[in-house]
């Protein structure tokens, strides 16, 4: 009996270890892309912007109110151009087809859909 209580805790410490060195299951994150031009009709400087979907980021100093045209990378995904930095005020959404003409007054972007 006692080998067998033995094993049994050996083999129960053993799967406990294997569980619990196992990393965590994570589920993937989808992201996408959109390009920004700085002129009309998508041309002029350009840079491409990437983000997961549904995280509001911030095009930094040197592209804020700057964009002037811009599209996504694939025709299925949408982002987000908002007005204000924290993705609040005004917004339109982009696909792969874009926009052409486009004010000053991006600041942030949100990847929608993939």
């Amino acid at each position: 009996m006692p080998a067998i209580r033995k094993t049994m805790l050996t083999v129960a410490a053993l799967a406990g270890i294997a569980l619990t060195s196992q990393p965590a299951f994570a589920q993937a994150q989808a992201s996408g892309s959109w390009r920004a031009y700085t002129g009309t009709n998508f041309s002029g400087p350009d840079t491409t912007f990437s983000g997961e979907v549904g995280e509001c980021k911030y095009v930094g100093d040197n592209w804020n109110d700057k964009t002037r045209s811009a599209k996504s990378s694939t025709a299925t995904t949408r982002v987000e151009l908002w007005d204000n930095a924290d993705c609040t005020g005004g917004s339109i959404v982009i696909d792969g087809s874009g926009y052409y003409a486009i004010g000053a007054w991006v600041s942030a972007y949100r990847v929608s859909s993939v």
